[in-house]
């Protein structure tokens, strides 16, 4: 079909549009975040119903529409995730996990680590061999990373000590040693637990 590319993404949201459409917001390896419209997604027996569901993962056939939207024309689903809209507190991660990828990607900017990170996320939720809360804190600093705001969590940001790390401050923008302590704005306590599963989750990749 003339203008038609294929992207693979995952719904982040989706809203009513019209009778019997819907309206999706995706998350895309090479387009960022896209708007597309669904037609005939709320009917019975549609070919886009299962695709057009929040968190599902897939290959979508979308042709260029007006201003910087889209309209899907085909799609081949890789993971619905349907577990997580079965589990109460699995769907509430989920979509604040989606409701702050729609917050930092951005229409015409390539997300592939961001797309990556939202899957693995997904993924994790689901296997349910972590605290959930862990999994939370784990995603928002890898986010933040990616964003380009993430914590220094390897040494003192400001000397550059890597002893006596005991306060983050979040103006500085990391660890901080005891000695800058004096100057610091808002130190927070961290564990040396917690500076430890920081360092751990920091350091590793996606």
């Amino acid at each position: 079909m003339e203008g038609e590319i294929t992207v693979r993404g995952i719904v982040l949201t989706d809203s009513k549009y019209g009778e019997y459409d819907k309206r999706l917001v995706i998350l895309t390896s090479d387009l960022g975040q896209i708007t597309v419209f669904a037609n005939g997604a709320r009917r019975q027996n549609s070919r886009f119903t299962a695709a057009s569901q929040p968190f599902t993962m897939g290959t979508f056939k979308v042709r260029a529409g007006h201003g910087s939207t889209y309209t899907l024309t085909g799609v081949e689903i890789e993971n619905s995730f349907l577990e997580l809209s079965q589990d109460m507190e699995g769907m509430c991660y989920a979509s604040y996990f989606s409701e702050l990828m729609e917050f930092f990607t951005h229409d015409g900017v390539r997300a592939s680590s961001e797309l990556n990170l939202l899957y693995l996320t997904f993924k994790a939720l689901l296997q349910n061999q972590m605290d959930r809360v862990l999994i939370r804190a784990a995603f928002e600093l890898k986010l933040l990373d990616i964003e380009g705001m993430g914590l220094q969590v390897g040494k003192c940001v400001k000397t550059g000590a890597t002893e006596n790390l005991h306060h983050i401050d979040y103006g500085f923008g990391g660890l901080i040693s005891d000695t800058v302590l004096p100057i610091a704005k808002h130190p927070v306590y961290v564990s040396d637990g917690a500076i430890y599963i920081l360092q751990v989750i920091m350091s590793s990749t996606l």
